[in-house]
This record gives C-alpha cells, sequence and structure tokens, in this order.
C-alpha cells in the first residue's frame, strides 16, 4: 500500500510540477495521498483499528512531515535551484521514510 501510494503521488507530484511551482503541486498531491493513507494504512498495512486519538495524532504528524517536505522543496528550489527531478526524488526521499516512521510508532502499538 505504502509503497502504491509512494509511487503514484511521486509521479503525480512531478507532473503537475511540470505547470504548477512545485510547493503547490506537493500540497495538491500531498492532500489527496493524506486522504488515502489515513484511511487505508491502519486496516491494510498495520492491521490496527486505532482509537480517534490515534487517527488524529497520526493526521499531525502528516502534517508536520508535510512542513519539512515544503522546507526541503522551498531549500532545494530557492537555494540550490535543483531540477525537477531532483525536487521530487529528494522530497519523496525524506517524507516516505518519515511517514512511515510516524503511521508504524502510532498504529503498530495497540492502543
Amino acid at each position: 500500500m505504502g509503497g502504491a501510494n509512494t509511487a503514484t503521488t511521486s509521479g503525480a507530484f512531478y507532473l503537475l510540477a511540470v505547470i504548477l511551482p512545485p510547493r503547490i503541486a506537493f500540497t495538491l498531491v500531498y492532500c489527496v495521498g493524506l486522504a488515502f493513507v489515513t484511511a487505508v494504512t491502519p486496516r491494510y498495512v498495520f492491521g490496527s483499528h486505532p482509537s480517534g486519538k490515534r487517527r488524529l495524532l497520526l493526521a499531525l504528524w502528516y502534517v508536520g512531515t508535510y512542513f519539512a517536505g515544503i522546507g526541503l522543496i522551498s531549500l532545494l528550489t530557492g537555494t540550490f535551484s535543483a531540477p525537477r527531478i531532483a525536487v521530487v526524488l529528494g522530497t519523496v526521499a525524506v517524507t516516505a521514510p518519515l511517514s512511515f516512521l510516524g503511521a508504524r510508532l502510532l498504529l503498530a502499538r495497540p492502543d
């Protein structure tokens, strides 16, 4: 599930970044991905049925991860003038593991 979501959102991010500023492309893709992972990840990836509190904590973790991604995009585009592929791959290389780590910490253990 996570791999499919990462591949799909990475491709969408790359394509949208052709016509939109990278931060806007990332925001759009991240919001869609966030809706998907908060609905699917607990049950299908971790086999858990988390409480509302855990789901809220997961959503907050993902918001923090989003801001880490936005910061990295700003750094890569503003400071380094990195090409689009480097921005996309660099951002995914940071945000995907952070997202998984947070989900694992919050969902892999019982309430």
